[in-house]
């Protein structure tokens, strides 16, 4: 009995010592396990951080000017060109007065030349044209019984290839008209109004080409 009892007052000093470590040891997980449970309690929230974007508006002198645009010049329209006069040697043929007859009986042009004839219808209302044809007295008659049929909307000139050169159309009173027309072969060639009735007063003439 005395031994046992000297055992366990051994024993005794070191107990103080084991129990100071075990409270401590308990507190240290105590401790632990209330970090966890903080943890727990926000999940990620030791993870997570949350950035914020702040868009800074640009200051002005930064801000691009957008290109002044240029509005194109107005195209100048050109101003329209005459037309050239014909070149030729001029010859002058009309009418006198309201009379149904050329103011000239005959004409001359050297053969092979180029010719602008102007044509003065001299009248106040009667038209007449102005037709040179390929031969003498007969072809002119021929020529003018075949613009009888032709009609005044022909202007009374049949398409016939003995007429060498010819006004378009009937020219009205007071007017003027230019045709141009190279000179034929030498030789002489009758020029007529081919107008119903013209022919038949005295409207008619002579081209000597020379």
């Amino acid at each position: 009995m005395n031994t046992h009892f000297r055992r366990n007052s051994a024993q005794r000093p070191h107990q103080p010592a084991h129990t100071a470590r075990t409270v401590c040891t308990h507190l240290l997980v105590a401790l632990g396990l209330l970090a966890m449970l903080a943890a727990c309690a926000t999940p990620g929230a030791a993870q997570q951080t949350v950035v914020k974007a702040v868009v800074r508006e640009k200051p002005i002198s930064d801000t691009a000017t957008p290109a002044a645009t240029t509005t194109p010049a107005p195209t100048a329209t050109p101003a329209p060109t005459a037309a050239p006069a014909p070149s030729g040697q001029p010859v002058s043929i009309g009418t006198n007065g309201g009379e149904w007859q050329f103011d000239t009986g005959t004409l001359e042009v050297a053969a092979g030349q180029d010719i602008v004839l102007t044509f003065h219808n001299g009248a106040k209302t009667t038209a007449h044209n102005w037709v040179l044809v390929s031969g003498g007295d007969d072809v002119a008659a021929a020529v003018n019984a075949a613009g009888e049929h032709s009609g005044e909307a022909a202007g009374y000139i049949p398409n016939d290839p003995r007429i060498i050169a010819r006004t378009a159309g009937l020219v009205k009173g007071g007017q003027s008209e230019s045709v141009t027309f190279t000179a034929p072969a030498a030789g002489m060639y009758s020029y007529l109004c081919t107008f119903p009735g013209h022919l038949e007063l005295g409207m008619k003439g002579v081209l000597t080409v020379r």
